[in-house]
């Protein structure tokens, strides 16, 4: 057996070797609330700088624009001028929303049949505890790595995501050479795509103004309900509206638009209502721009009201320096595309097709603004079971998970790997 077959070996028996450890540190996570908003990593920040000590990491910092935003780093390898691979999670969880919706305390983690159960589970607690032992495990080899490794557990993600990956790269200057984000990739089932594509966002509000006026006279002198022209407006722009997109095989549908993700109108009874909006949450692909998007949305609003004239119709981009978030694309050929196909067909027994990651991702500032090569999305559990109550993931997927990154490594930095 050849050095580079024996490290791998060894990197793979060590996560079997501390499967249960990888769980209970899931669990931990999921113990130490860090709902965002209001936003404060520190008790899941803390558990894991503990356990990277206990693995015998010593190059370990926190960075945040203040105390409560903490950016957990942990470096790995001198470097000796080879690439730097940054791996990376996220901290924060979305609120946990109703509590009488969940079936038990989404802050007290249960594994049954298999299962982790807990808010975070999935999204991310327990891929960054996938994480750790992944690097724990390709630490412990014996390989030489020509190059470094950066965990990077960061704060910030779920909300305004301006204290995480952002302040990294634009506020403390930190680079790499490539970036694999180990959000949950599944959609249909786990691990069914390697995403190349993270895919943008823009949010926008559509106002109608009617005419606001006594509601006992509404059927004797002309008037413009908003409310109803509003939802004329919604449903057409559900059936009519097209935004133009370069094509891309890897996600064939196109964006996707999600019509009245808010809706609101009027202000009392005993009035017409003079004003009603809703907005469109807008997934967008690479090549797409805000200008673009702008024309596509004034053309199918001409064409609404020359449908259904009255009423003034004007909207705006929202979300404030999220409004419009372009969406990144690693190219197919990248080594570290290379090296996590190489991992998947070693551990999952087959390479997945390559596609895109439906959400946005902290891809949007590692590669979106600093230009460094982001794999945005290769981690354990299923998309549609993250931001909702009951959140899980299956516990064989966690450490598949630390498997598929140790791998990653030792083919991206390790002699003869993806990387030289």
């Amino acid at each position: 057996m050849t050095a580079v077959r024996q490290a791998r070996a060894a990197a793979l028996r060590f996560v079997d070797g501390h499967r249960d450890d990888l769980v209970e540190l899931a669990c931990r996570l999921v113990e130490a609330p860090s709902p965002n908003p209001p936003g404060d990593e520190r008790a899941p920040a803390e558990v894991a700088r503990r356990r990277l000590l206990d693995l015998g990491f010593d190059d370990l910092s926190v960075a945040g624009p203040r105390p409560e935003r903490a950016n957990l780093i942990c470096r790995h390898g001198a470097g000796a001028g080879g690439p730097t691979l940054v791996l990376n999670g996220h901290l924060d969880t979305k609120p946990p929303g109703n509590l009488d919706a969940w079936d038990r305390d989404p802050h007290r983690p249960v594994v049954a049949d298999g299962t982790l159960f807990g808010l975070g589970a999935a999204d991310m607690k327990g891929p960054c505890a996938a994480l750790v032992y992944g690097l724990a495990s390709a630490a412990s080899s014996g390989a030489e790595l020509h190059g470094q490794v950066v965990l990077a557990l960061t704060a910030d993600e779920e909300d305004e995501a301006v204290d995480g990956v952002r302040h990294l790269v634009q506020d403390a200057g930190m680079r790499a050479d490539a970036v694999l984000i180990a959000e949950p990739c599944g959609v249909e089932s786990p691990w069914d795509s390697i995403p190349l594509i993270s895919r943008g966002y823009c949010g926008v509000r559509i106002r109608v103004a009617g005419t606001r006026m006594h509601s006992s006279v509404s059927d004797r002198v002309p008037v413009v309900n908003a409310s109803l022209q509003a939802s004329r407006l919604l449903v057409w722009l559900h059936d009519h509206l097209r935004l133009s997109h370069p094509p891309t095989e890897l996600c064939p549908n196109g964006p996707t638009v999600t019509v009245g993700a808010t809706l609101q109108g009027g202000e009392a009874l005993a009035f017409v209502p003079g004003s009603a909006e809703f907005t469109l949450d807008v997934r967008t692909l690479p090549g797409m721009s805000a200008e673009r998007l702008g024309a596509d949305l004034d053309a199918a609003i001409a064409e609404f009201l020359d449908v259904h004239p009255g009423g003034e119709i004007t909207w705006t981009l929202v979300g404030g320096e999220r409004a419009w978030t372009a969406a990144t694309q690693i190219d197919q050929g990248h080594p570290l595309v290379r090296a996590v196909s190489a991992a998947a067909g070693e551990v999952l027994g087959r390479v997945p097709p390559y596609g895109y990651f439906p959400g946005g991702t902290d891809a949007i500032w590692w590669q979106g603004w600093a230009g460094i090569p982001t794999l945005p999305a290769l981690g354990p559990g299923l998309l549609g079971h993250c931001h909702m109550p009951n959140e899980r993931v299956e516990v064989e997927d966690l450490i598949r998970a630390a498997k598929l990154y140790a791998v990653t490594v030792l083919e991206y930095l390790g002699a003869g790997g993806g990387a030289s």
